[in-house]
């Protein structure tokens, strides 16, 4: 068996999405306040008129993250695996319970 064919099993695949819920619920866990400080900074910066990145700003940021999340919600069948909406229940589910365990874990 060689590793292709072990990557395309449909569970290796699940295994894989739970993983990748676990890793981002503990991530997330573990980097709340470091966000948090990260946009205190940045308001900070907006307010004083000092820019930390040039010619970015956070409106502009705001307005590329909403962009982002409107193509992932109208491409969810290009963003999840699977054809059929059973297998992106079935994925969402499967992310959402490793995302729960790695953020009440970590």
């Amino acid at each position: 068996m060689d590793i292709t064919s072990l990557l395309t099993n449909p569970y290796v695949l699940l295994l894989l999405i739970f993983v990748d819920g676990l890793l981002l619920g503990l991530g997330i866990k573990k980097g709340v306040w470091s966000v948090l400080l990260i946009i205190l900074a940045v308001l900070l910066s907006e307010y004083i008129n000092y820019s930390v990145i040039p010619s970015a700003s956070l409106s502009s940021f705001e307005t590329n993250v909403r962009n982002h999340i409107y193509y992932i919600i109208t491409n969810i069948e290009k963003v999840l695996p699977g054809n059929s909406t059973t297998t992106i229940s079935l994925s969402l589910v499967i992310f959402a319970v490793g995302f729960i365990i790695g953020y009440l874990k970590g």
